[in-house]
């Protein structure tokens, strides 16, 4: 027996269309969700990284800020190391012990300083290079209970002391209540040894 279609061929094509309508419409959603989805990705992936990029950004004003700080504490800390040598060049470390140690030696009882005065000519070496040897000199006014005492520490000052041809200026003799004082003042180069220059 033959077979009769019954359905109408319209209806056929227009299911047809209606599939194929379909499947692109499903086709579209599908790709208008993926572009959907990888603009969400993009902009989250984005954010994210501008935020690493704006931590990495802090990260280096920070480090920058830091390696600032510790360029101007090294530049501090190199003025400082110059100004202790200069000091310690300037002081020198055989001051007390070849000045002023002598000197106490060559005191006696009965005999006063009013002044003591050190001068050292102020010559400031390169960084780095030894101080130039330079003269210093002593100069001490004071009192005496008579002027032989005054005699005897000045030649102690000569002999066994840190002074090279001492000159005296001698004063004149004050009176107090019970008693009378000579005065005195003495200057004098210092002997190389003792001047202090290391």
């Amino acid at each position: 027996m033959p077979e009769i279609d019954l359905i109408p061929a319209s209806w056929r094509a227009q299911r047809k269309a209606r599939r194929t309508l379909r499947r692109a419409a499903l086709a579209v959603a599908g790709l208008v969700i993926g572009i959907g989805a990888a603009r969400v990705g993009l902009e989250v992936s984005t954010r994210h990284a501008q935020s690493a990029v704006q931590a990495l950004q802090a990260v280096r004003r920070d480090g920058d800020r830091e390696t600032a700080r510790l360029s101007a504490l090294q530049a501090r800390h190199a003025e400082l190391e110059r100004q202790e040598a200069l000091i310690a060049t300037l002081r020198g470390p055989s001051l007390v012990s070849g000045v002023l140690q002598p000197l106490d030696g060559a005191l006696e009882d009965g005999l006063w300083f009013d002044e003591l005065q050190y001068s050292r000519p102020t010559l400031l070496p390169p960084p780095g290079s030894p101080p130039p040897a330079t003269e210093s000199s002593l100069g001490i006014r004071g009192k005496a209970s008579d002027a032989a005492t005054v005699g005897r520490f000045v030649d102690a000052l000569a002999s066994r002391g840190p002074c090279q041809k001492p000159t005296l200026a001698p004063g004149e003799a004050r009176r107090y209540t019970r008693f009378e004082l000579v005065e005195f003042a003495v200057s004098c180069p210092l002997r190389p040894a003792a001047a202090g220059h290391g």
